[in-house]
């Protein structure tokens, strides 16, 4: 993933004066990518420049599963081969590229294959390389006959083995020995008893079709590359156009038509609170009543449009969406304090959302159950319930508002949107595609508002069907008891969808890999300041590993880049707002009275924003108060497990149950947690966070949720009333239509 940016590093590096007349230095190109030729176009165009050789060491590749299940799991296409043969061939064309040019580059030839290595030779010999130019470099302990052969030739060779610790260096070696040792291997195919020693030696046969992995199902969009340059600059312009446009003021929208008669708020950037990103008209109680009339007339014909042409609709929104990326990013950056790889993932998560809804409706309008018996008609359908109020929090300000909305909108009902006060603006961009959509006037309807005054009356409003709700445990129940009250005039129960809060906790197992679970347990629970539903706030760590693990965790935590989110090299921003911030700081001071510190990055250089670094406390109660309850926060508690079973003790402890973690070899552990993890989504030797539309549905139960979850396929029929209707057919006439009767 990082290729081109080690490549461009180096070689801005070795221009620089005290480096630009090296050339005992090089760097790996590996001929499983795609890419390599044209990389070996740049580096000697870049090396015929420096005027200085360097050495370019060429190798088959050596992380081909990782980098093809990085690409899937991210959306990208596959950077390699899928095919050995087709790895061969690009390699022997590198080869003959290098060692043509070797007044500008050395070769390195990093290979155990018979043919490759004598190819190099052959090709050196015709270019008559200097000895200085060209070697062989093999791995100590494999392919001995041919090390021989190699020196025999008088060529040089180089011998190299895995240096530093026993355990990274083992692990080396089992790597390339499951390499050589594989069915497609040189060295595999050569002892075989029924080797063919000409089909060994022959060129590797490339197809004119190469063969492309494919993974069936929903297909979801993918995030955006920032090792990419084109990606960053793209980015970089976004926030410029952004950062121009700052200062406007976002009213609310009813009926197709921006209301503008109302107060207006500020929204001030978290990261610098004396830059104000914008303003938000203030929506009034009269204008909340008038948005529920108008959506309760537009649902009488949006309810009639047919699931295919919604989701033409929902489709046209994400192509919408998708266009405008890193402008919607960019607005996340400055208005909520997401860094840009926070903010892009957002943006593909509406995405994901639109596309989703609208293929399930279609699916659930066209499999509509018939169940006919001789007489007798019987179907199963689905009815819309009216005007859904979907109330969205700030912490994934577009995915959240576009999925709930998205979800009403494909079942057929129509929307009354109220976001978060402290993103207004994000959900103003949104309300502005849903009208380019085409979506009809009335059936999405933008309603920024005071929770305590708007939503609490759309709340209680016997025009109201539904309600979708994200946010805290204490609005969520509120909420709930409210919507129960069947008010003078109201016909119907109200259907509430509530995502809450959560208490997560990963649980590291006493053989887990520490490296993997060191970052998979620093992204979860820092990424975004902790700002996440699913985000890591409790590290329950088996005893036998605990003081290591710590220290590589803390050691881990103090490398991350900490600051303003529109720099590129941020990891960690601040956090949403001034109440947030005076909050976790008082968590944090009441915790230093009772809990051990291990780690707090200071953020004192800070200055002007609502910055708090990451804070590790150990050696913590599992029923204290910073265990238990929700902090929303860059703030971790790591607690001491004697066993597995009191781990998984431990990770049940408290009463919510949304999203879990466990990082453990044991695959009798693995299927422990797996019957016993009480949670929603239980992660296992992976982070916590970013689960995916219809990869990872989303939500979990007890105090966490009330609901089916998001981006899954029960979704939807949260958002429907079934209907079942049956007909005797059996001896009846037909009445004529009026028509007929004239």
């Amino acid at each position: 993933q990082h290729k081109d940016l080690i490549l461009q590093i180096f070689k801005e590096i070795m221009v620089e004066p005290d480096f630009r007349d090296w050339s005992d230095t090089g760097i790996c190109l590996q001929a499983y990518l795609r890419s390599a030729d044209r990389d070996a176009a740049e580096v000697i165009a870049w090396a015929k420049e420096r005027r200085f050789p360097v050495t370019v060491r060429l190798v088959k590749g050596a992380y081909w599963d990782g980098e093809v299940i990085r690409a899937y799991q991210q959306r990208w296409p596959v950077p390699v081969f899928t095919r050995k043969a087709d790895t061969d061939a690009q390699y022997e064309k590198v080869l003959r590229t290098l060692i043509e040019n070797h007044q500008f580059v050395h070769t390195a030839v990093g290979s155990h294959n018979a043919r490759t290595v004598a190819l190099a030779i052959a090709l050196a010999r015709e270019n008559r390389l200097p000895r200085r130019a060209f070697e062989v470099q093999m791995l100590y302990g494999m392919a001995d006959d041919l090390k021989a052969g190699v020196v025999q030739q008088g060529e040089r060779l180089r011998v190299y083995a895995p240096y530093g610790d026993l355990i990274p260096g083992m692990a080396y070696l089992i790597r390339r020995l499951l390499e050589n040792t594989a069915n497609t291997s040189f060295m595999r195919q050569s002892v075989r008893p029924d080797s063919d020693t000409a089909q060994l030696l022959a060129p590797p046969k490339v197809l004119v079709d190469a063969p492309k992995f494919k993974v069936g199902g929903f297909q979801n969009v993918p995030d955006a590359d920032f090792a990419v340059a084109y990606e960053r600059e793209r980015f970089d312009r976004a926030l410029a156009e952004v950062r121009s446009r700052l200062g406007q003021t976002c009213y609310p929208v009813v009926g197709g038509k921006t209301q503008t008669d109302v107060p207006t708020a500020p929204v001030y950037n978290p990261a610098d609170r004396s830059q104000v990103v914008g303003a938000w008209g203030v929506s009034t109680t009269a204008l909340a009543g008038r948005a529920v009339e108008v959506a309760r007339t537009a649902w009488s014909e949006w309810r009639q449009t047919p699931a295919t042409k919604r989701a033409q609709l929902l489709n046209r929104l994400a192509d919408l969406i998708e266009q405008e990326r890193p402008i919607l990013a960019a607005w996340m950056v400055y208005e909520v304090g997401k860094t840009r790889r926070e903010a892009d993932a957002d943006v593909s998560e509406a995405v994901d959302f639109c596309r989703y809804y609208a293929e399930q409706m279609v699916r659930l309008e066209t499999d509509a159950q018939e169940r006919d018996v001789p007489g007798e008609t019987n179907s199963y359908r689905y009815r819309s319930r009216g005007v859904a109020l979907v109330i969205a929090p700030w912490n994934f300000p577009l995915a959240i508002l576009t999925g709930m909305t998205t979800a009403a909108l494909a079942a057929g009902n129509t929307v009354i949107m109220k976001p978060a006060e402290q993103s207004s603006i994000i959900a103003a961009q949104l309300m502005r595609l849903f009208d380019a959509a085409g979506f009809p006037a009335g059936v999405v309807n933008y309603l920024p508002g005071r929770g305590e005054e708007v939503g609490a009356h759309l709340v209680s409003h016997p025009g109201v069907n539904l309600i979708a709700f994200t946010g805290s445990l204490a609005v969520g129940n509120r909420i709930i008891a409210e919507a129960s009250i069947l008010r003078p005039g109201q016909r119907h129960l109200k259907r509430v969808i509530a995502e809450l809060g959560g208490k997560n906790a990963i649980i590291v197992d006493s053989d887990a890999d520490l490296d993997q679970a060191v970052v998979g347990v620093v992204q979860s629970a820092f990424g975004y300041s902790g700002q996440k539903c699913s985000a890591c706030s409790r590290l329950i760590v088996h005893a036998s590993i605990y003081d290591a693990f710590i220290e590589r965790l803390v050691e881990a935590t103090r490398s991350l880049a900490i600051g303003d989110p529109t720099r590129p090299e941020t990891y960690t921003g601040p956090v949403i707002d001034e109440e947030a911030y005076k909050r976790i700081r008082e968590t944090i001071a009441d915790a230093k009275k009772s809990h051990r510190l291990a780690s707090e990055t200071d953020v004192a250089h800070l200055r002007g924003g609502n910055f708090i670094g990451p804070t590790i406390f150990v050696d913590v109660d599992p029923q204290s108060k910073l265990a238990q309850e929700e902090i929303f926060g860059p703030v971790l508690a790591i607690i001491k497990a004697k066993s597995f079973d009191e781990a998984i003790e431990f990770a049940n402890s408290t009463p919510f149950a949304l999203t879990g973690g466990l990082y453990s070899r044991s695959p009798g552990h693995i299927e422990k947690a797996r019957d016993e993890f009480e949670c929603g989504n239980l992660y296992i030797n992976r982070k916590i966070t970013a689960a995916l539309v219809d990869r990872q549905p989303f939500g979990g139960y007890r105090l966490s949720g009330v609901g089916s979850k998001a981006g899954g396929p029960d979704y939807l029929l949260q958002f429907l009333e079934p209907v079942t209707v049956t007909e005797n057919v059996q001896r009846q006439g037909f009445a004529p239509l009026p028509s007929e009767l004239d």
